[in-house]
């Protein structure tokens, strides 16, 4: 992108803009419009409150030559004063819907680009306006009208290329060029997809009432939303995390039929496939192994099974996941050690206040005493804050402090981790309600009766999610 004093001038002066814009609107007329003008666009080729199904997009804009079933560029605009660290999950629904490429979301201040690969959604960067200032290239070359319609001509010349081959091989096949058949495109099975070596997670507290299972769920729903493919295990008789997704342990398994975590346990020639509930929630899907009252009942039956311990693990082994999170009771008996055995590291939910922080020297015990039976290591991929109390920051800092000091006095607790602050999921009734209404917090938008205050304390919350997932993704990479 070649550019002239006066294109860094102008940007320059758009940027400045922002500091008279007291609305949304405002944003768009005096600031998002001109800059996209500058940029090469012209008024045909910007489309505005664009309609997806319920949903308005603001900016939708047009290539020269548009790739059918895709678009390349949809911006969602904020006003300033509004942050936008929890408006990302708004912008990835926008852009599966629409088939975009690319989303920008920005209230002036803080521009965030995301990407869509057609199976999910991924956060490329977050940049302020003060690095814009000079940095224009960054944004200014990937919103430029030239490049938009460089995509967007190699994505239609692709689909005229299989179209084409398609039409050959239609009139090849029949040999009759005037009689074609709709014929179903074959997927491509060749080179063979190697099966996803799944990252098996136990989110493990003795300590109860830390939001483990609603941590639990919900992270493992902003890992799906960005294109993984996740599998949830409840082990616990109190099937919390059964019910806060939506299965009935009596209605939707028992009483039809179904299997349940106990059979999975103590039945040899069963596999996970046959006990696997799915639930879904537009385009992301869980799976789901579901939990029985039962269970709280079982412990001598499970610790007389031969190789007890290792039950679990060996029914998880060459499973096509990205990630395996399992949701064992707050306590330590046998069903614990069967989870930690089968786990690659340990997730600790806590609290940021006295008796939950004091009670890590016990988990962190028992989990080391586990791994002394195991081939592998155990490690703890990490310490997640939930129930946060965002009005108590001298006191949260004093208990981080206390955390770390604690942490340094275990064997290798110097080795343990606190995820960032931007991972601390915030103490909101709406969390605790999308689990009593059986989905994940992201879905509650398509509850009843839900306030504007609600959806704004879910955006909240998701967006701690969010971090936590991104963050367990960089810990998991940066160990493979």
């Amino acid at each position: 992108m070649a550019v002239s004093d006066e294109f860094h001038q102008r940007w320059c002066a758009l940027l400045d803009r922002v500091d008279g814009c007291n609305s949304e609107k405002a944003l768009e007329t005096e600031v998002i419009l001109p800059m996209l003008e500058l940029l090469g666009y012209r008024p045909q080729d910007i489309l505005q409150q664009v309609p997806f199904g319920k949903k308005r997009v603001d900016f939708l804009l047009r290539a020269q030559q548009s790739a059918p079933y895709c678009h390349y560029l949809i911006i969602e605009a904020k006003s300033p004063k509004q942050a936008i660290a929890h408006n990302s999950w708004q912008l990835r629904d926008y852009l599966l819907a629409s088939g975009s490429i690319l989303g920008l979301l920005t209230n002036g201040k803080q521009f965030r680009l995301l990407y869509n690969d057609g199976e999910a959604v991924h956060s490329l960067w977050n940049y302020s306006r003060d690095y814009l200032y000079q940095s224009y290239r960054v944004l200014g070359s990937l919103l430029w009208k030239r490049n938009c319609d460089r995509v967007m001509e190699a994505f239609g010349s692709s689909h005229r290329k299989i179209h084409e081959q398609l039409v050959r091989a239609i009139a090849q096949l029949s040999q009759d060029s005037h009689v074609l058949s709709v014929l179903p495109i074959q997927p491509d099975l060749s080179p063979h997809t190697p099966p996803r070596n799944a990252m098996i997670i136990t989110v493990f507290n003795n300590k109860g009432g830390v939001g483990k299972t609603t941590l639990t769920i919900n992270l493992a729903a902003a890992l799906a939303q960005l294109g993984k493919r996740v599998l949830l295990i409840d082990i616990d008789a109190q099937a919390n995390l059964t019910t806060g997704l939506g299965i009935d342990p009596l209605e939707d398994v028992e009483k039809v039929g179904r299997k349940d975590i106990t059979h999975l346990l103590t039945e040899p020639r069963l596999v996970l496939d046959d006990v696997i509930v799915k639930k879904r929630w537009g385009n992301v899907v869980l799976d789901v192994v579901p939990s029985h009252i039962r269970l709280s009942n079982m412990e001598n039956q499970l610790i007389q099974i031969v190789d007890s311990d290792r039950i679990l693990a060996k029914k998880l082994k060459s499973q096509d996941y990205d990630f395996v999170f399992i949701d064992p009771p707050p306590s330590f008996g046998k069903v614990n050690r069967i989870s930690l055995m089968a786990s690659g590291g340990v997730l600790v939910p806590t609290q940021l206040s006295p008796y939950p922080i004091r009670a890590l020297e016990f988990v962190l015990g028992q989990i080391e005493e586990v791994g002394q039976f195991r081939e592998t290591p155990l490690p703890i991929v990490g310490i997640a804050v939930s129930m946060h109390d965002r009005t108590s920051r001298a006191f949260n800092l004093s208990m981080v402090e206390e955390l770390y000091g604690r942490l340094n006095k275990l064997p290798g607790g110097n080795q343990v981790q606190l995820f960032s602050e931007a991972t601390w999921v915030p103490r909101l009734n709406i969390v605790s309600k999308s689990q009593s209404e059986g989905c994940p917090l992201f879905a509650v938008e398509s509850l009843d009766g839900l306030s504007a205050q609600d959806r704004t304390a879910a955006e909240n919350a998701l967006a701690s999610f969010e971090s936590l997932a991104q963050e367990l993704l960089q810990k998991v990479e940066a160990a493979a």
